[in-house]
Order: structure tokens, then C-alpha cells, then sequence
């Protein structure tokens, strides 16, 4: 995933970079946070409104697949995305589970209980995203609108 505009950092997207993952987790996937206990967890529920960004603070790190893995136990960015609605944001058609060719203009995607993204009725759910288009994204993407109910 990928913000589409800088306006996304310069309106000031909140997150919380110290939650460790309690599995492993991939950039744009959605979490829920527990602060107290400090983990990232996979949605069980509608009220996943946060995704994950990597902190790449390995500088070992060498190929870019490390840069989109946070393993168990690492720390997670989590963005919050009520922080930046109403603003573009681009993903993958990896980190989406319904088939590419079933997404369409004007359809609504939502995170599901593997933290990827599903097509649905964002109806109970805080954060949602409006599918604007198709694009070249990493090979077969989405832009999508944020949306925050």
C-alpha cells in the first residue's frame, strides 16, 4: 500500500510504532492495537481502523520483500486511518482477498479477519475504501478513497 499523495504526512496520519506483532504480518494488512499490552493483532471484528506500515529500521535489510514483512515480535507502525480520511491511497492485488476481477469502480472494501482487504458492505465497519480504479500498482492495483463511518 501507498498513500497517493504526500497530503497523507503533511495532514499529520497518526501511529503508534511500539506494539509488537503476535504473528506474522505484511505492510497494508489491518491490525487492532492493544496499547496496554503492546501487540498488533489481526482484526477479529469491524473495528479495525488502523494498517500496518513498516518502521524499516534494519539496515540490514536487502531485498524488498524484507521491507514488507513485520515478523512476529517485531514492531509494528500501525497508521490510523480516521487520522486520513477522505484521502487516496493505493494497494496491491496481494493484499487484497477477493479475486482482482471481481473488484470493480465504486466498490467497497473492507478488512477482513486475515487483515487483507475484502470486498463488502462496509456497513459496522469504522474504516472502509471506495474503489475509484483499477491501476498498475505493483503489477495489478486499486485506488481507493478512505472512508470513515
Amino acid at each position: 500500500m501507498k498513500y497517493k499523495t504526500i497530503g497523507a504526512f503533511a495532514k499529520g496520519v497518526q501511529n503508534v510504532g511500539y506494539c509488537k506483532a503476535t504473528t506474522d504480518l505484511k505492510v497494508g494488512m489491518g491490525v487492532i492495537l492493544d496499547r496496554v499490552a503492546k501487540t498488533a493483532s489481526l482484526p477479529a471484528d469491524e473495528a479495525c481502523h488502523r494498517i500496518v506500515t513498516n518502521i524499516n529500521d534494519k539496515p540490514e535489510m536487502h531485498n524488498f520483500s524484507e521491507t514488507l514483512d513485520v515478523l512476529k515480535g517485531e514492531c509494528v507502525r500501525a497508521d490510523d486511518l480516521t487520522s486520513v480520511a477522505n484521502l487516496e491511497i493505493e494497494f496491491a492485488h496481494y493484499e487484497i482477498s477477493t479475486d482482482y476481477a471481481d473488484i470493480a469502480e465504486k466498490d467497497t472494501l473492507v478488512f477482513g479477519t486475515d487483515g487483507l482487504l475484502v470486498k463488502g458492505d462496509p456497513d459496522g465497519y469504522k474504516v472502509y475504501f471506495e474503489v475509484i480504479k483499477k491501476t498498475a500498482y505493483m503489477g495489478k492495483g486499486i485506488l481507493a478513497v478512505i472512508r470513515m463511518q
